[in-house]
């Protein structure tokens, strides 16, 4: 058995996409599942290098100058004030700007022993405003969706998500007003996984809850790309006319962000590592506990062995590399 694999500094080439396209250059950085942890170790998460990850990949992000960079959920463990607290010390040295949306481990759950911030007092902290919102990037409209709670608290017993009542009428007034939508949202729409696993715990807590009425509103505004994160496994995947980009996991292997360079030309996404060859490897050797975490760094592990996962028009249609998708 070879190696486990792992990414050169400089990264590599995840995807190259005839949309979404720009006639201004525009480079979006996505950052996701941080899941900073002060007083915790171990796990595949790596809780005791999380906040020397996170300072890493800020420095890295102020080099590369995106933008804007997009935090797309699980900021901290379980949602501690404290996590929270030292997340803000080592962002506060980003030099780019930066958008939040929250992640199910940045809200309250029932079963928390600590008093999470509400997600009024998150969107306070971190949107100019409240979610959803618009930001306007360079050429293209970033849309941002909170899936990680609803108003009636009905998603505080579970870790999966949707997006709320209100949330889909406001896409239903807003898409059509924008001329280059790219939406972001912390759980999957499209599965991963095929239809069989797709249902099945654990993984139908990957996607959202009603996903197909998400789906089937941004397919019919053509909407070209959708960023997530919560899955830990970067790849693309196509269903029902939408394209899902799932950006790595900062805190687990290979310990990388996404960078998002949008041109007439179309969109090409890297991976990038905050973290060395040595780094890399003890993350992977961290997801060996159990069956559901070996086969999540075998899904990583051969994504980047087959990167770029698409590279159209050469690949005109794809499943994930690695997975076990079903037509």
């Amino acid at each position: 058995m070879g190696a486990p694999p792992t990414l050169d500094p400089d990264g590599l080439v995840l995807a190259r996409l005839p949309a979404p396209i720009s006639s201004e250059t525009t480079r979006l950085a996505v950052l996701s599942d941080v899941h900073i942890a002060t007083e915790a170790e171990g796990t595949d998460r790596l809780f005791h290098r999380t906040e020397d990850r996170l300072a890493t990949a800020v420095d890295r992000l102020n080099r590369s100058e995106p933008d804007l960079v997009l935090f797309c959920g699980d900021l901290t463990k379980d949602g501690e004030p404290w996590n929270f607290d030292r997340f803000d010390e080592l962002v506060a040295a980003l030099d780019p700007p930066h958008v939040v949306t929250p992640g199910n481990h940045d809200v309250p759950k029932s079963s928390d022993e600590h008093r999470t911030p509400a997600v009024a007092a998150f969107e306070r902290r971190y949107t100019p405003g409240s979610l959803p919102l618009v930001e306007r990037v360079g050429g293209i409209d970033l849309v941002v969706c909170n899936s990680a709670s609803l108003p009636d608290g009905s998603l505080s017993d579970t870790h999966e998500g949707e997006v709320s009542g209100e949330q889909l009428s406001w896409l239903e007034e807003t898409l059509p007003r924008l001329s280059n939508p790219v939406v972001a949202i912390h759980h999957n729409v499209v599965p991963v996984m095929g239809s069989a696993l797709a249902n099945r715990p654990p993984w139908r807590t990957f996607t959202l809850r009603n996903r197909e009425a998400v789906s089937s509103l941004l397919a019919r505004y053509d909407v070209p790309l959708v960023i997530s994160g919560h899955h830990h496994v970067p790849s693309l995947a196509r269903r029902s006319g939408i394209t899902q980009l799932i950006a790595p996991a900062a805190c687990a292997y290979p310990q990388a962000h996404l960078l998002l360079e949008i041109d007439p030309s179309g969109t090409t996404v890297r991976m990038i590592p905050h973290a060395d060859r040595d780094q890399q490897l003890e993350a992977y050797e961290a997801m060996q506990a159990n069956e559901l975490r070996r086969v999540f760094r075998s899904l990583v592990g051969a994504t980047i062995e087959t990167a770029p996962v698409v590279d159209e028009p050469s690949q005109p249609s794809l499943e994930p590399a690695g997975s076990y998708a079903q037509p």
